[in-house]
């Protein structure tokens, strides 16, 4: 909780592959190791620390804190420590919507419907980076038809 604290978003935020494909725990890896709450106990600074940075009038509450970290551990169990921080890195610096008087829980599950997507773009072009890589390392390996057929 001390590495991946609401403190560090802007910092991981700057190195998005490695918030993607790096080494941090999803929130399933968090409820597995430390018990079931451990996610929601990691979300709620996260989710407080948006609610204060956006200056509304109304906060969120405990009750809607819980809850709103509750439905973000099960629903997005697979993301990863890093991408949430990520994502509320993002969220902080407009790309996601604002709040309007209010901070709605709804608004923060629904931009991270909209991050899901974003995240499902950057791993389908890390996978086509790496296959392409691949297939250039093949063929420069790879022999020509002639001196196939001098070895045959």
């Amino acid at each position: 909780m001390r590495l991946f604290n609401p403190d560090r978003q802007v910092e991981f935020s700057e190195h998005p592959d490695r918030c993607h494909f790096g080494s941090a725990p999803t929130l399933g890896t968090l409820r597995s190791a430390y018990g079931k709450n451990m996610p929601t106990s990691w979300l709620v600074p996260q989710l407080l620390n948006l609610s204060e940075y956006c200056g509304c009038k109304s906060k969120l509450t405990d009750a809607q804190l819980e809850e709103c970290a509750r439905v973000i551990a099960s629903e997005y169990f697979y993301l990863k420590t890093t991408e949430l921080m990520l994502f509320f890195s993002r969220f902080k610096a407009g790309r996601y919507g604002r709040f309007y008087g209010n901070v709605d829980p709804m608004v923060i599950t629904s931009a991270l419907a909209v991050f899901r997507g974003e995240r499902s773009e950057a791993i389908a072009r890390h996978d086509q980076k790496e296959m392409k890589k691949e297939r250039e390392m093949q063929a420069s390996e790879a022999i020509s038809y002639e001196e196939y057929m001098k070895r045959k």
